[in-house]
């Protein structure tokens, strides 16, 4: 057991109040503006800044003209101080909805693969045995989740994981790595054509594609490349699957979206998945990650994160067993 000695923030008299001031500072870089936030004067900010590296024997912010900004320290510690209220903020939202009979909350985060399917069935179980447990979803690429999660803005990801830097240390468990598709309106002109398609056929088609960064662009791109082929010029870029859906409606476009989300669609009539060349799909798919399930640390969920846990990974024993 450690000795309390050891527990630096016992020794500095950590208070919440400079938690909240590490993480204005990280949101605003000036102490004003940040003091402002918090109704305390900038003598008060600067004074609890001041404890602080005084504890640390670090210093956390370097003092500018128009602000400070963090030193590498400090962004450890403005890190740390997000999740740390975080925490505290999902404590009270939890009492508080205790207090009044529901079963908590859960703050779930997801790419766009598991909305075809694995979320809503896995929110139909839990929703059975668990009517009255709030449950917030967010979407975004696996990158934005992971900050996210790594900020304790959310509970439970399913996502890949992507560790470029090594910073994170959560626990993960793969489930499956489902093929891109390349998909458009059933009456495309390349879908009329009924043949397969190679990158040539592909390069000079007008294309709505994720972010740059993002792993589905890195992938589609990277093909074109092993072609000794540039990519496509004419793009709009769009993470919204409305607005994708949409696009693809009304005009000749292509995209990729993930194989489960198309065959969706596909259920409805609304779009089609292109054929490619057998060795086309197959460099379109060859270096992408599988997702899986994510949490910081399996023995800090709640009584109800660990219920909404147990039904994903049920559903993905079911979708993808072995």
């Amino acid at each position: 057991m450690k000795s309390v000695n050891a527990n630096w923030f016992i020794r500095a008299r950590l208070k919440q109040r400079h938690l909240l001031v590490l993480a204005a500072l990280g949101d605003t870089c000036n102490l004003k503006h940040a003091a402002d936030g918090l109704g305390i004067s900038q003598p008060a900010i600067s004074k609890l800044l001041k404890e602080l590296e005084d504890a640390l024997d670090v210093q956390l912010f370097e003092r500018q003209a128009r602000g400070v900004i963090p030193t590498p320290y400090g962004e450890t510690m403005i890190r740390h101080a997000r999740h740390l209220l975080s925490t505290l903020d999902g404590a009270y939202a939890e009492i508080n909805a205790m207090r009044h009979g529901q079963s908590g909350q859960v703050r779930l985060g997801t790419i766009l693969t598991p909305c075809a399917d694995l979320i809503p069935e896995t929110l139909n179980k839990v929703r059975r045995s668990h009517p009255d447990l709030e449950i917030s979803i967010q979407t975004g690429s696996s990158e934005q989740l992971l900050a996210a999660l790594d900020d304790g803005e959310l509970d439970i990801l399913v996502a890949r994981y992507i560790d470029k830097q090594n910073q994170y240390s959560f626990h993960y468990e793969p489930m499956y790595q489902e093929p891109i598709n390349v998909c458009a309106r059933a009456g495309h002109p390349l879908i009329r054509a009924g043949r397969r398609l190679s990158p040539a056929d592909l390069q000079h088609e007008d294309w709505v594609l994720p972010p740059g960064g993002s792993v589905m662009r890195a992938e589609f791109e990277a093909l074109f490349y092993r072609a000794a082929m540039l990519p496509p010029t004419r793009i709009v870029t769009a993470e919204n699957l409305l607005i994708i859906t949409n696009l693809l409606e009304q005009n000749n476009m292509l995209t990729l979206l993930p194989e489960g989300v198309v065959q969706h669609y596909m259920r409805y009539k609304l779009l089609t998945q292109v054929p490619l060349e057998t060795d086309v799909q197959k460099d379109l798919d060859r270096n992408l990650a599988p997702y899986g399930l994510i949490v910081r640390d399996k023995t800090v969920l709640s009584p109800a994160g660990k219920a909404v846990l147990e039904a994903l990974r049920q559903g993905k024993n079911n979708r993808y067993p072995g």
